[in-house]
């Protein structure tokens, strides 16, 4: 056995070939749902998605200190190159009340994009040590390494299950989520780890930013968003550029290297991915919304 180090290419490197010169050559993959009608309206600023604008990093830095902006025409993290990791999270909202609602999403927005920076939530601790910080602090002094934070909304953030319209929005909920997800043969869902008012969909090359991303977004909601279920995953088993190779998933497969990819050109992705004007009527709030994610998230 040689004790030698491998001198070739670094794989993950490779997956983050976009990143160079602190430019990306296409776009990010998971962009999410508002745009800015609904959205704007409930004071999520920045919500009709992230960044269609360039990701930064340091030359030579390798992905740790990726960024991807926060705020832009469509949120990041549908069309953003596929990270290594990923949380995603759904919250049922223990309120009626909509101003509760709007307060939560505005403290949501500023979090994340402060945490999508690489910065701490609320900044640096306070240099009183009896003055409890406003971040939970695992990712402290680590990079972003291209954090992106993702939020949908959930079929029951329309209309409850009693058919109660909660928010005065349900003649808004768009038609994919009115009709639902088709049902497999034999699926036997588990309620408590299905659905869901709001989800966050946390994605970063490391998976303690990931973490660190829902623990603070959870831990600001406390009192008015009640985390229902979340699921940690690992290993990218997609690719979402042309530069990214397609992994195999746990079965050994390569799955979904005909799937769309960020280069396949605007007009294609406004067919198949982002809600169109005409689409449907009640989802006119949000235009350029990604309607395959939402779907799948509820």
């Amino acid at each position: 056995m040689s004790d030698q180090q491998p001198t070739g290419p670094d794989p993950q490197r490779a997956d983050e070939q976009e990143a160079t010169g602190g430019r990306t050559r296409g776009f990010s993959r998971r962009r999410l749902v508002a745009g800015t009608g609904l959205a704007g309206m409930l004071g999520i600023a920045g919500f009709g998605g992230a960044a269609i604008g360039p990701a930064t990093a340091d030359r030579g830095s390798g992905h740790s200190e990726l960024t991807y902006p926060f705020r832009g025409d469509r949120q990041a993290g549908i069309l953003t190159p596929a990270q290594d990791n990923m949380y995603f999270a759904a919250f049922d909202l223990d309120t009626y009340d909509v101003e509760n609602v709007k307060e939560v999403l505005g403290e949501w927005t500023v979090a994340a994009e402060q945490m999508c920076a690489g910065e701490l939530v609320g900044g640096e601790p306070d240099a009183n040590p009896n003055r409890p910080p406003n971040d939970t602090g695992e990712a402290w002094g680590y990079p972003p390494a291209g954090l992106t934070i993702t939020f949908g909304f959930g079929a029951s953030f329309f209309e409850d299950e009693d058919g109660r319209d909660r928010f005065g929005l349900r003649e808004r909920m768009p038609e994919v989520l009115s009709d639902g997800v088709p049902k497999f043969a034999n699926e036997k869902l588990v309620p408590g780890g299905t659905g869901g008012d709001l989800m966050i969909q946390a994605c970063s090359n490391d998976p303690q930013v990931c973490v660190h991303a829902i623990r603070n977004l959870t831990r600001i909601g406390f009192g008015t968003a009640v985390l229902k279920w979340g699921q940690i995953g690992y290993g990218r088993t997609l690719s979402t550029s042309t530069e990214q190779e397609t992994p195999r998933n746990l079965f050994g497969f390569k799955d979904g290297t005909a799937n769309l990819k960020a280069e396949d050109g605007e007009s294609t992705l406004v067919e198949h991915v982002w809600v169109q004007d005409g689409d449907d009527d009640a989802a006119a709030w949000c235009p350029a919304a990604a309607t395959s994610w939402r779907a799948r998230s509820a």
